[in-house]
């Protein structure tokens, strides 16, 4: 569920700095580049659950419009409370003797929340450094980090060298 949840708020995200007052198309792109990531595990997680005879109930989620640093930190406070909850179950399907469920968790899961977790700590750093706003109004930091900040010139997020 926390996989649709952080769809739902990159999406948002992604379309918020895209509008025409804020105008980030760097960081539109980065968050609805997430938003399609979180999608695909959401289904992954969903597909696995429905093999091992589990099911998923949803709940409505809402959203408001946020500034560049406050998106940035609600994203990572959701990756790491997904990345807590990966390492729960992980520690539960090896404490049962589940090998098979281990090694998916853990390849599928864990693996990439750490490398998200990390980006979105570098990114949030970054915007700290060129005081980026929180309330949803444009600042000359936030222009920068869309047009200087590599992982936003990305189409999967990550720098590659």
């Amino acid at each position: 569920e926390l996989h649709l949840i952080l769809k739902v708020y990159s999406s948002v995200a992604g379309e918020y700095f895209d509008q025409s007052h804020v105008a980030l198309p760097n960081i539109s792109k980065f968050f609805l580049h997430q938003a399609l990531e979180e999608r695909k595990a959401a289904e992954a997680l969903m597909k696995y659950q429905q093999e091992r005879g589990g099911h998923y109930c949803s709940k409505t989620i809402q959203v408001r419009s946020i500034g560049l640093m406050k998106a940035l930190e609600l994203a990572m406070v959701q990756w790491k409370t997904m990345l807590r909850y990966f390492e729960e179950l992980y520690a539960l399907s090896v404490e049962n003797a589940d090998p098979h469920s281990a090694s998916t968790i853990k390849k599928q899961f864990i693996g990439p929340k750490i490398r998200k977790i990390k980006l979105m700590g570098d990114l949030l750093t970054n915007a700290r450094r060129l005081d980026c706003s929180q309330d949803g109004r444009n600042s000359l930091g936030d222009y920068f980090m869309d047009r200087l900040q590599k992982e936003f010139r990305t189409t999967s997020g990550t720098v590659k060298e």
